[in-house]
């Protein structure tokens, strides 16, 4: 907010004619953009009330491209030199080397194109290889992509507790193999956020602020958080001894996973829908009934010998989520409140 405030610069309206109202545009904008008289400039009003001037072209800009030398870098580097060119938004990554790419490097490459959400290899010789995304920004709306992220990861601390309690290792390795999925929506928000930062006529379509992207890139990663410790919790069946389960305690924490699901889904609901009513509810009644379960689920734990670190670290872990679940809950900004 202090870097705007100072970039911040202000003119006064002028009247010309016969109602006809002028602003001047800042010198040294119009010079680094080429304006000059003459100039056709786009004229856009946003959502809460600011026009949005930029240069017209008359035509689409391309797709942005990056190229990205792969000499004198390991293949971990160049994996995160390709996420993070999919996260400034670059449409083409093209990667060169002088001599023979590796296959460790080619290895690497492609493990990292299918982790990514819309990128896919379009051409591909001993030196070069162009990765091009086909995810359309306009056509993928933030909303629906945390939706589908809560909806799995929720999904996943459900069967993550149920493997828990049947000591079952093949539902907890499929719970784990679901956070890949997770980490792919989350990459492409965050692409699609910062995209919309820049762009001020995509968050237009997306119905979303700076702010509200902000705030978007916040949950995502709370989600993501919440993805990462279902997977926790299913790794914990691994530490079970061999024909053993939680089913004496199966009940109580299956009921805590259920009360705990109550709070993801009002948390969320609360934020898509910008509901501040319901943020009393995830932090008041919902969490209340979530800890009386969880106590019930350590009361439980002490009969168990040996088994209770695990019950505990599963409990911990719940309770982890939870708390996601109210941070998610307070990014909701109460209507009527303005943003300086």
């Amino acid at each position: 907010m202090l870097q705007s405030l100072v970039a911040m610069k202000l003119r006064k309206v002028q009247e010309v004619g016969k109602g006809t109202l002028v602003v001047s545009l800042p010198k040294s904008w119009a010079k680094k953009y080429g304006v000059r008289k003459g100039t056709l400039l786009a004229i856009r009003e946003a959502r809460g009330g600011q026009l949005i001037i930029s240069p017209f072209s008359g035509a689409e800009e391309g797709p942005s491209e990056l190229l990205v030398s792969c000499d004198s870098r390991s293949p971990e580097q160049v994996r995160w030199a390709i996420i993070g060119a999919y996260l400034l938004g670059y449409d083409v990554i093209e990667l060169r080397a002088r001599m023979r790419m590796s296959s460790e490097m080619k290895a690497a490459i492609r493990d990292v194109v299918r982790s990514l959400a819309g990128l896919e290899i379009v051409g591909e010789d001993l030196q070069r290889v162009l990765i091009s995304c086909l995810v359309d920004p306009t056509a993928v709306m933030p909303t629906t992509l945390l939706a589908r992220k809560n909806a799995i990861t929720m999904s996943m601390h459900a069967d993550a507790t149920a493997a828990l309690v049947a000591g079952d290792k093949g539902l907890a390795s499929m719970v784990i193999d679901r956070d890949e999925e997770v980490d792919r929506l989350y990459f492409l928000t965050v692409r699609l956020l910062r995209t919309a930062i820049r762009d001020l006529r995509l968050a237009e379509k997306f119905g979303l602020s700076p702010v509200d992207c902000l705030d978007y890139r916040m949950a995502a990663k709370l989600v993501e958080s919440i993805g990462d410790h279902a997977v926790d919790i299913a790794k914990l069946v691994f530490k079970l001894p061999e024909g053993s389960s939680l089913k004496g305690i199966g009940q109580e924490l299956q009921e805590a996973d259920l009360r705990l699901k109550e709070i993801q889904g009002t948390a969320m609901r609360a934020f898509l829908a910008r509901k501040p009513e319901l943020i009393d509810r995830v932090k008041g009644d919902l969490y209340a009934s979530f800890s009386n379960a969880l106590s019930k689920v350590e009361e439980g734990a002490r009969g168990l010998g040996g088994l209770s670190h695990v019950v505990l670290s599963a409990t911990s872990l719940m309770d982890e989520i939870a708390k996601c679940c109210i941070d998610i809950a307070d990014l909701v900004i109460p209507a009527g409140v303005e943003l300086g």
